[in-house]
């Protein structure tokens, strides 16, 4: 679990007239998986480690924005698994998405709007 004593010079870079603490980002990253792993709500865990609610809270909000919904960074590449049928089996393609949905193409009129959906989708 992160270091929860904010007077840790490891974790503080510096702090100015104001009290305004920055922190390295090694110990943001470690706070960070600390509280999706902790089960707490955001204010309590901001609290717990001694930091002030809003500035854990642009911590959150920045990592999200930075990754997309499913977790993985915003510029990673995403793969669809497509299987095509083998000779003599069943002829068309189906498509199967992350979550159990899939999709089937029965025929090559339909192609234009299955990739349409999975653009959508991904």
């Amino acid at each position: 679990m992160a270091s929860t004593h904010n007077d840790t010079p490891a974790t503080i870079i510096k702090s100015d007239r104001t009290g305004r603490r920055r922190y390295t980002q090694e110990y943001k990253n470690e706070v960070l998986a600390a509280y999706e792993s902790s089960g707490m709500s955001g204010p309590a865990f901001a609290a717990h480690c001694g930091l002030k609610y809003p500035t854990f809270a642009s911590w959150v909000s920045k990592r999200r924005r930075d990754e997309g919904a499913d977790g993985l960074p915003k510029d990673a590449q995403k793969f669809v698994l497509a299987e095509f049928a083998a000779a003599g089996e069943t002829e068309g393609i189906t498509i199967e998405l992350p979550g159990g949905a899939s999709a089937r193409l029965g025929d090559s009129g339909q192609v234009e709007l299955l990739a349409a959906l999975i653009k959508a989708l991904v």
